[in-house]
């Protein structure tokens, strides 16, 4: 271990004993006007398990539209909870919110001064709630069911009821929202998988052994009610079952049976967590009055943002209290195109894909590193060391230069042929990456925004996972069915196609894009990664001729 990585882990180690400090002190509330707050009300489950919950209302009596969220992180978990990622050395930005915000759940402070209830409320078996926890269950959806029409029925409540939250507590309201709650009026997914295989435990059927460990330690395992055992423990599912089955079908909500009005949320500085399947939530739904806000920067920074809380609130505003305010006419899509870190441009679209979007294959060429335009009909080769060592520079990179102003947005196929010298599997990663004018490094927001130097996009494939699904494969995003393992030769040259996740970014005249294939994760990301590569020995990458690997991609045209 170098110096610096020393003095870092010595860094980090100091702020989070500051960090428990003030954990341990007695916090005092800042109160909000007009705000009255009831503590850990308990609500029968439709089995007579008691989930606890807390409400905060206006204190002038009346009937008011609820804004409900169910969280495993506790609904007493205040605003500090930010204070731990920056004790760890994220960057989570400014997040403006009131002393009664719970984690990633939507701020008393700022509904109730404007006529709603918030309610929010611990799952199955977390804190104080009964029950033996599970992890996005169906008893899980069944019990937010059971929260909804509670709530709907309060000497408070006008009856309708909107759901509100970032990640778990947007995952959540995916499955909810397919059973169709009567009194369940909007949903407000803000960055949620919907998918928990390919988004979550698995990418590309490469196990994720970072994120995934960390927070179900600290945030499940280390807070679930000591009453109950655990319903299930997600880490050793994952371990159980490294394919897609019956077990992740389990926990895939039935997208097309949603039908209530959403607000959804993508964000492209997500990927490898909820840019996927936010998308995908948005695209599979069946309601008939949906938008989507896209954004490429922090995640909670943006959902408390000024911007974001007034959309939400001119969506609930029509849909749980009637107000004429124009949410029908406002663009289903909010376009967030990027240039660089925090440098963006926004413009509204009436739809998913954006119009003018064009499909454009560049072909790989190992000779020159180059990606061109026509297919090549020299075949060559290139090579590099697939090792797992995060720091190694061995990669093979493809550059093409834009001569003119190129939007990229949508996702991406890459089609590769690859053969693997002395092993009979491969991981590969993959990224998109801008280079400016100069040929320097554009970065951008990644993974939750904790990172300003990450790719413009990247994917995932673990080539013994490479089976496609053809009737579900579009000509931008290969399907996977994840449904059997096959194993290669080593030294065989094999076809392999990588879904690279969605992205918004503007690639000026003079700016290139350049294509890196490697045997590792792109960058050191902070709690994220895949530590249990199988790869070995060197990659050997093909081009032209019979060979034919190419790059598909999103390009929108002016219109």
């Amino acid at each position: 271990m170098c110096l610096m990585e020393i003095l870092q882990q010595v860094a980090r180690a100091a702020r989070m004993a500051i960090y428990q400090l003030r954990q341990r002190r007695r916090r005092v509330l800042q109160p909000v006007p007009g705000l009255q707050f009831e503590r850990d009300i308990a609500v029968t489950m439709r089995d007579g398990v008691r989930l606890m919950a807390n409400v905060f209302r206006p204190q002038q009596d009346g009937r008011y539209p609820v804004v409900l969220s169910v969280s495993p992180y506790g609904k007493d978990a205040l605003p500090e909870d930010y204070g731990l990622f920056r004790a760890l050395g994220m960057s989570v930005g400014r997040i403006y919110e009131s002393d009664y915000a719970a984690f990633e759940a939507p701020d008393p402070g700022f509904w109730v001064p404007r006529g709603y209830v918030v309610v929010h409320a611990n799952t199955r078996g977390m804190w104080n709630s009964e029950g033996h926890a599970s992890w996005l269950s169906q008893q899980d959806a069944e019990d937010y069911f059971d929260l909804i029409e509670w709530a709907a029925a309060q000497p408070w409540s006008t009856g309708k009821v909107g759901l509100s939250g970032v990640s778990y507590l947007a995952m959540s309201q995916w499955a909810v929202a397919a059973l169709n709650p009567p009194h369940l009026a909007a949903i407000m997914p803000w960055e949620g998988v919907s998918d928990m295989y390919r988004e979550l435990a698995f990418h590309g059927g490469i196990r994720e052994t970072g994120f995934v460990p960390a927070f179900y330690r600290q945030r499940v395992l280390a807070h679930h009610n000591p009453r109950f055992p655990l319903a299930e423990n997600l880490l050793e599912q994952i371990q159980r079952h490294p394919l897609d089955a019956e077990y992740w079908a389990s926990k895939r909500p039935d997208l097309a049976r949603i039908n209530v009005p959403a607000l959804v949320c993508a964000s492209w500085s997500d990927q490898g967590l909820h840019a996927r399947g936010s998308l995908e939530g948005f695209l599979r739904i069946s309601s008939e009055h949906k938008w989507l806000y896209t954004h490429g920067r922090r995640k909670w920074e943006t959902f408390y943002s000024s911007e974001a809380q007034a959309l939400q609130q001119q969506f609930f505003d029509y849909f749980l209290k009637g107000i004429e305010d124009g949410m029908l006419n406002v663009a289903h899509v909010r376009l967030e195109v990027r240039r660089a870190y925090y440098v963006q441009t926004v413009r509204a679209e009436k739809g998913w894909p954006p119009a003018g979007t064009r499909v454009r294959r560049l072909y790989l060429d190992a000779a020159t590193c180059v990606l061109q335009s026509s297919p090549l009909i020299q075949e060559s080769s290139v090579a590099y060391v697939a090792s797992k060592a995060a720091r190694d520079n061995s990669r093979a990179r493809f550059v093409i230069r834009f001569d003119r102003d190129t939007e990229l947005t949508g996702g991406m196929r890459l089609r590769l042929w690859i053969a693997a010298d002395a092993a009979n599997d491969a991981d590969l990663f993959v990224g998109i990456e801008k280079l400016n004018s100069d040929g320097a490094l554009v970065g951008f927001s990644g993974f939750s925004g904790f990172v300003s130097d990450d790719v413009v996009a990247k994917g995932w494939l673990r080539l013994s996972h490479r089976a496609l699904d053809e009737t579900l494969s579009t000509e931008t995003r290969p399907r996977h069915p994840h449904g059997r393992i096959q194993k290669v030769m080593p030294g065989a040259v094999m076809a392999a196609e990588i879904e690279i996740l969605p992205s918004s970014t503007l690639f000026e005249a003079g700016s290139s894009l350049r294509l890196v294939v490697q045997g590792h994760e792109l960058r050191d990301y902070p709690v994220f990664g895949h530590s249990d590569s199988v790869n070995h020995g060197r990659h050997r990458l093909f081009t032209g001729g019979q060979y034919d690997s190419y790059l598909a991609l999103s390009v929108v045209e002016p219109t």
